[in-house]
């Protein structure tokens, strides 16, 4: 099976465990998408937003000295858009709704994310 298709199974877990979520999407450290969940066109509009606010994150607390980023929230009236570091290649985008279960998308979205960086962090298979 393909990383991409492994992933994609990982993020309809993750969509099936917690009904709030809208959707998801693994972006690349440089702001294209790997796979993605979301309804309409706007996924690479997104992965490039999802890479600057990873990039963004990640000065603002080398300037404060706070350490690497794993994690960022983004807690909107309407939405709630979480990432997390998937490795070096990838960034998981959770987008859910405004009256979601915080905790539980912070343990599952976890869980998942490092599925996600053990595939994208896997050897290619010729």
């Amino acid at each position: 099976m393909s990383a991409v298709k492994e992933i994609d199974d990982v993020l309809k877990s993750l969509e099936s465990a917690i009904p709030s979520i809208i959707g998801t999407l693994v972006a690349s450290g440089d702001g294209f998408v790997v796979t993605d969940t979301l309804s309409g066109s706007e996924a690479e509009e997104v992965a490039a937003m999802v890479a600057t606010t990873a990039s963004v994150s990640e000065r603002m607390s080398a300037t404060l000295s706070a350490g690497g980023v794993n994690e960022t929230s983004i807690k909107g009236e309407e939405r709630s858009i979480f990432l997390y570091r998937a490795s070096e290649q990838g960034i998981l985008a959770v987008i859910a709704e405004g009256e979601s279960n915080v905790g539980m998308i912070h343990l599952r979205a976890r869980e998942t994310a490092k599925a996600i960086g053990e595939q994208l962090s896997a050897p290619a298979v010729t």
